[in-house]
């Protein structure tokens, strides 16, 4: 048996809990212990590992896993072995954090140049405006710039996805790459996940060219280009770095980057 304590309120709570290796369960608190359970093997995950799980009792999302915890394999999952309560924590506690705070970090500049390391040049990425209660998924290329960290696409004048951020500058983006069903490979994934504002530079402005300079034009010249494109320029406010094979060093898949003076979430 193996703790789980809680952060919310300071206050920390023991809580028997029992994952992936066939412990017995228990009751918390007073009384006689609940009979064993035998552990029921649920099948291989995408590592193509058996996962043992035994029931445990409810969980909250922002409890932590103390160090006797039982070991399991790469994969698993709290929810699992455990009924996880996510809503009445907080309002932004969310699975990814949970693994986050349960694993090793990254410092804040390790997890910013693994993020330039894998946007090295002009990237697509899938990103999300919004207008009124109807959001709008497109794909763009995107630009890092790693020493302003901010990112820049190029954008076709009167786009959907640029009226809504006239009316709405919040924007969601996100680059993913890795193993697919039908491609095979390594089971492997990699992403990063953005949140942030976006700010429109017309033609006018005389940030304009500068900013076409670094973003490499390919389709187009750039006497065109100021008479064709506006240039979205995302300040990203949160990055969600996603690594699968963090997770082999102890550390959590899930790497969280905030923009200095950006409170975490």
């Amino acid at each position: 048996m193996a703790p789980f304590s809680s952060r919310a309120g300071g206050i920390r709570r023991a809580l028997v809990f029992v994952l992936a290796t066939g412990l017995a369960g228990g009751a918390y608190g007073a009384g006689t212990p609940a009979a064993p359970k035998a552990p029921v093997n649920v099948g291989p995950g995408e590592m193509g590992i058996d996962a043992l799980i035994i029931d445990g009792p409810p969980l909250t999302a922002d409890q932590v896993m103390g160090p006797e915890h039982a070991t399991y394999p790469r994969g698993m999952t709290c929810a699992e072995c455990h009924t996880v309560k996510f809503e009445g924590v907080d309002v932004v506690t969310t699975a990814s954090e949970q693994f986050q705070r349960n694993f090793r970090n990254l410092t804040q500049e390790q997890i910013w140049q693994k993020i330039v390391a894998f946007l090295p040049g002009r990237e697509r990425f899938a990103i999300a405006t919004v207008a009124g209660d109807t959001p709008t998924a497109t794909t763009v290329d995107m630009v890092l710039d790693p020493q302003e960290r901010i990112f820049h696409v190029v954008s076709e004048k009167g786009t959907e996805k640029l009226l809504e951020l006239r009316q709405n500058p919040k924007i969601s983006a996100v680059r993913f790459e890795g193993w697919t069903l039908a491609e095979g490979g390594a089971k492997q994934w990699t992403s990063v996940q953005i949140k942030g504002t976006a700010e429109l530079i017309s033609a006018d402005d005389p940030r304009f060219v500068p900013t076409l300079d670094k973003y490499n034009l390919v389709r187009v010249t750039k006497p065109r280009a100021v008479r064709r494109f506006d240039i979205i320029r995302i300040t990203p406010q949160q990055i969600v770095y996603f690594d699968t094979t963090l997770g082999d060093n102890g550390l959590s898949p899930y790497q969280f980057w905030h923009r200095e003076g950006t409170p975490a979430r």
